[in-house]
């Protein structure tokens, strides 16, 4: 339950940061629009993980480990970047572009993405708290995991 309403709160903070982007463009092309459509889909999926975790569907936990799976690394190489935080972050950096530079970063719900731009920019961000929940899902699925192999050997022996 706790998982659910993080995601839900982390992915409606970053829709609200992109929606309040896209009212802050003087000019949006269609290509701005395809742009912000596409960064509200990693956003909107938060949210869907979250409602799963809240309804206790089966496939909640393997839909929160990719959403967090997709938050653990940050990187810029190359003209390419991504970087996307649903909720709490508390990243560790490495920024490669003019000399070996540490960062550290933390605050709510993030996303960048550049396509052939600032293409000498060498960036690689780490997500402690994505990792820190990888863990603990990963621990929430083998607790299901046995539970539900307990149920299945005393439905069998009560035949």
């Amino acid at each position: 339950m706790k998982l659910g309403i993080y995601q839900i709160i982390g992915g409606a903070i970053g829709m609200l940061i992109i929606l309040g982007s896209i009212l802050g463009t003087p000019l949006l092309t269609g290509l701005t629009v395809l742009l912000y459509l596409f960064i509200l889909l990693f956003f909107l999926y938060s949210i869907f993980c979250g409602v799963l975790c809240l309804k206790a569907k089966k496939k909640a936990l393997h839909h929160s480990l990719a959403n967090q799976i997709l938050q653990v690394f940050g990187f810029a190489m190359i003209g390419f970047a991504f970087k996307y935080i649903a909720g709490l972050y508390l990243t560790i950096g490495l920024n490669l572009t003019d000399s070996f530079q540490f960062s550290f970063g933390a605050g709510v719900s993030s996303f960048n993405f550049n396509f052939n731009n600032e293409k000498e920019r060498i960036e690689l961000d780490f997500n402690i708290i994505a990792l820190v929940l990888i863990f603990w899902i990963d621990t929430l699925m083998k607790k299901v995991k046995a539970e539900t192999a307990i149920r299945q050997e005393n439905s069998i022996s009560n035949l």
